[in-house]
């Protein structure tokens, strides 16, 4: 009977071991995990750099299961996302369509700027610089984005 218990214990254990190794922690396999406020866009390199009205807030959050969600000022939108190195791609992009303002123009601007010639995704590259995210694509394109 003892060397039942000790057998289920064990095996219980490795159990235990396997499944919090397998739990690793999801933001370290995926850097851009989490809620992001655009801060300032420049859709090209002929284009002036917009930074965001002070009273105006652009959201993103991409969520670990390669889903993202967001709003401007009065629009929603959605879709999904894939990483691959340093290269994020949405895979699908939809939104409400009500007139935005200048900087939600900008967003959208952006966002169609980065779709790859003949296809129906949209690319960027991306990098941190201190503890911004910067999407880069396009002509010179820029988003710089700060965690919430």
């Amino acid at each position: 009977m003892i060397r039942i218990s000790k057998y289920i214990f064990s095996w219980v254990t490795l159990c235990l071991l396997v499944v919090n190794c397998d739990s690793s922690d999801d933001t370290t396999n995926n850097p851009l995990s989490g809620q992001w406020r655009i801060v300032s866009i420049k859709v090209s390199e002929e284009t002036l750099t917009q930074r965001s009205p002070s009273e105006e807030r652009i959201l993103i959050t991409f969520a670990t299961d390669g889903n993202f969600s967001g709003n401007t000022s009065v629009n929603q939108f959605s879709g999904r996302y894939e990483l691959e190195g340093a290269t994020v791609t949405l895979l699908e992009f939809t939104t409400t369509e009500v007139a935005d303002t200048t900087f939600g123009t900008a967003f959208y601007e952006a966002i169609t700027t980065a779709i790859v010639p003949d296809q129906t995704f949209a690319q960027f590259g991306f990098s941190f610089e201190s503890q911004d995210l910067i999407l880069i694509f396009g002509n010179s394109g820029e988003m710089v984005l700060e965690q919430e």
